[in-house]
C-alpha cells in the first residue's frame, strides 16, 4: 500500500485543527462550551487526537451511524448508537473522518439539529461539520477540514477501514495501490 497522508502530516493539521476549533467557538460568543460528537466508528483516531489538543473546555458524545458494508453504501443509514447529551442552545461540532457522498452526514446533522438526547429541551445553537479529509468530488457542505481536495481513493489507516480491519495504521494509505 501507498501512503497517501504521513502521520507527522495528520498531526500537524489535527493540532492545527484544534486551535482553529477552540478559536471558532470562543469567537461565537456562545457561554457554554462547544459539544464534540464524533462519527463512530471511523473517526474515532481523529477525534481522540483533536479532543486532547483543544485548548477550552469542551463536551463530547458519540453516535454510531453505519452507512457501509465493505465498500457498498447502497443500504441506507443506520444508527446504532444514539447521543445522549441535551445539545440546546450550543454550538456542536460533529466530527466525522470523511464526507463522501454526504448521505451519512446529512442523517447525523439532521439529528444532531433534533436536540440531541431523546430529553432535549431544545435546538443547537449552531451546528458544524469537521472532517479530516474531504473529496474533490464531494458537494456536501464541509465547514472546517484537515485534508481538503483529496481523490477518489479507498483510504485505510488512522481510522478509515477496508471490512474492518487496517483502522489501526499511524498513516493513510491508498488501499488499492
Amino acid at each position: 500500500m501507498e501512503i497517501v497522508i504521513a502521520e507527522f502530516k495528520i498531526e500537524r493539521r489535527v493540532r492545527a485543527m484544534a486551535h482553529k476549533l477552540s478559536e471558532d467557538h470562543k469567537a461565537s460568543g456562545n457561554p457554554d462550551p462547544p459539544v464534540l460528537i464524533c462519527v463512530l466508528n471511523g473517526a474515532f483516531m481523529f477525534f481522540s487526537d483533536l479532543v486532547k489538543d483543544m485548548g477550552i473546555e469542551i463536551e463530547v458524545d458519540f453516535i454510531r451511524a453505519r452507512s457501509y458494508t465493505g465498500t457498498d453504501n447502497s443500504a441506507g443509514v443506520s444508527f446504532t448508537k444514539e447521543l445522549e447529551i441535551d445539545l440546546s442552545d450550543k454550538r456542536v461540532y460533529i466530527v466525522d473522518d470523511m464526507v463522501d457522498t454526504g448521505k451519512t452526514m446529512k442523517a447525523v446533522k439532521e439529528k444532531v439539529l433534533k436536540g440531541g438526547a431523546p430529553n432535549a429541551k431544545g435546538k443547537p445553537a449552531d451546528v458544524k461539520v469537521v472532517t479530516l479529509v474531504d473529496r474533490k468530488s464531494g458537494t456536501y457542505p464541509v465547514d472546517f477540514t484537515c485534508f481538503p481536495n483529496m481523490g477518489e481513493e479507498w483510504y485505510v489507516g488512522y481510522g478509515f477501514d477496508l471490512d474492518g480491519l487496517c483502522r489501526n495504521y499511524r498513516n493513510i494509505y491508498d488501499s488499492k495501490s
